[in-house]
């Protein structure tokens, strides 16, 4: 007898979230339902089944999903790259899922909630805080936490809002730009300690009580004021500070409750060497991460691997084995700011030493700039290399093929 075809509900439909696609039809013989409002996204016409449906609106989500479980059999949820962990969430415990409780999910999405859960339980290798609802309560705040200090919305993601400043002067722009992506949460923001040192990312796998490095990656910024990433990298720490990150990012993720699946915790590594968390995040990366460094540079299938627990699999150790230690990189390119005008050498770039893909995300006529956060990159090159050096080496001669020319 046949067995009957398995169906994963994928939340996000985007460029990073695509792999993901591909991965359970091709990989793991599952069908695919996506979830995303932009009835254009790239894995809309990919997935066997596609509703325009918003990736944050649970109440919208869990209804949709419901009806497709009359027809369909759902036998997970999943997402990469995307910051809709309380979606998946709820979709798993409403349908009977893998998952991770809807109460940690919130933690992971809602910064205040994880510092007050942090809090509550001992752990104080984080940043200093206070929630502020005022431009002169935050003004009070930076002066607490002392400058320079970080001002942050509780509700968005990819650093949209987030600026780090230096002096009192700038405390009440900053306050108000952070309000401006602060989603529903309106007046109250953070404004947190400033963590310095350099910016990493553990990715993380949980299964049976068991913690399972995929991999660590170094990030970069535009400048110290502006979180933008200009690119990430194979991490150059040594094996003995990795371990110490792998360790300290399981800690992390025990005492916040995330204990299945894929899971990322950014930290930062201090002048003195100590470790110190970011923020957790209880899916798979974005920045094509997950998606083409990690792949480029060990071989190792982490979103088959993930893929295969959200729908109630055993891992596959074979999965996160790495079948060989290479360097890859991302960066990202950075045009004049302005109305584009044209775009050119992409096909040149793509086909440069090392270059594995090249993602341009603006057009002629859309305007770039000014960068202040990593959703205002226009585009990327991925790249591998035998070691890290060659990789970024590879990347950085094929972003600066890329041409485009603004007004």
């Amino acid at each position: 007898m046949k067995k009957e075809k398995r169906y994963v509900l994928i939340i996000g439909a985007g460029d990073l979230v695509l792999p993901a696609y591909r991965i359970a039809r091709e990989e793991l013989d599952l069908g695919t339902i996506a979830f995303d409002y932009n009835p254009k996204a790239p894995a809309m016409e990919y997935a066997d089944v596609a509703l325009p449906v918003s990736t944050k609106d649970v109440t919208a989500a869990v209804k949709a999903a419901r009806d497709l479980s009359r027809r369909y059999p759902l036998a997970g949820v999943f997402t990469a790259g995307a910051d809709v962990e309380i979606t998946v969430a709820a979709l798993a415990e409403s349908l009977s899922l893998p998952g991770i409780p809807v109460e940690v999910a919130q933690r992971c999405n809602d910064k205040l909630l994880m510092h007050r859960h942090l809090d509550s339980v001992g752990f104080v290798e984080k940043a200093r805080y206070r929630v502020v609802r005022t431009a002169g309560e935050a003004l009070d705040a930076a002066r607490d936490v002392g400058l320079p200090c970080v001002l942050k919305p509780l509700d968005n993601c990819a650093s949209r809002g987030v600026q780090r400043v230096e002096e009192s002067s700038l405390v009440e722009d900053a306050y108000e730009l952070a309000v401006s992506f602060n989603g529903t949460r309106g007046g109250e923001i953070l404004v947190e300690e400033c963590l310095e040192g350099s910016k990493h990312t553990v990715e993380m796998l949980a299964w049976n009580d068991r913690w399972h490095l995929l991999s660590i990656i170094d990030t970069h910024y535009i400048s110290p004021r502006w979180p933008c990433e200009t690119g990430l990298n194979t991490t150059t720490q040594t094996r003995s500070m990795q371990e110490r990150m792998f360790r300290f990012s399981e800690q992390v993720a025990r005492q916040i409750g995330v204990d299945f699946s894929a899971h990322k915790v950014d930290v930062n590594i201090g002048t003195d060497e100590s470790i110190r968390m970011i923020e957790l995040t209880a899916r798979l990366s974005g920045g094509f991460h997950c998606q083409y460094a990690s792949p480029l540079a060990f071989g190792s299938h982490d979103i088959r691997a993930a893929l295969r627990l959200s729908v109630g699999d055993d891992l596959d150790p074979e999965d996160i084995r790495h079948r060989w230690e290479r360097g890859a990189a991302v960066r990202a390119v950075f045009p004049k700011p302005g109305r584009i005008v044209s775009v050119a050498g992409v096909e040149e770039a793509r086909r440069m030493p090392g270059v594995a893909e090249v993602f341009v995300w603006r057009g002629v006529g859309d305007t770039v700039g000014p960068y202040c956060n990593s959703a205002d990159r226009p585009a990327f090159v991925i790249a591998g290399g035998e070691t890290t050096r060659e990789a970024v080496e590879n990347a950085e001669r094929a972003r600066d093929r890329i041409r485009i020319e603004t007004a």
